[in-house]
């Protein structure tokens, strides 16, 4: 069971630097240099078990999810990229739920 949370903690940490180097890619920035730089400290947090950090991720998530939604929604007709970013936010959405309610994650950060 922990093991499996481990495996989960660290995929929602690798999908977090994939997705904002995604984002470099689509519009190079210094904002999105930062975002990746705060995914990697992100992954090595998850991975030391740092106590309480899935919690804070999953909030940190949740509140991404959020402030973007509506955006994205508005201007689904003005190109891909918009439905990409509607996709990620989703996937964020369900990484906070993961992070915050996984039963294996929960036993993974209790060990």
């Amino acid at each position: 069971m922990a093991e499996t949370g481990r495996k989960m903690a660290l995929a929602v940490g690798i999908y977090l630097i994939a997705k904002n180097v995604l984002n470099l890619i689509l519009g190079f920035s210094v904002g999105n240099v930062i975002t990746l730089l705060a995914a990697g400290v992100i992954f090595v947090l998850l991975y030391k078990r740092v106590p309480y950090t899935n919690y804070i991720i999953a909030v940190y998530l949740g509140i991404l999810f959020i402030a973007h939604f509506c955006t994205n929604i508005m201007n689904l007709g003005n190109g891909w990229v918009y439905w990409l970013y509607l996709g990620e936010g989703i996937l964020d959405l369900g990484a906070a739920v993961l992070l915050a309610f996984g039963k294996d994650i929960k036993a993974y950060y209790k060990q």
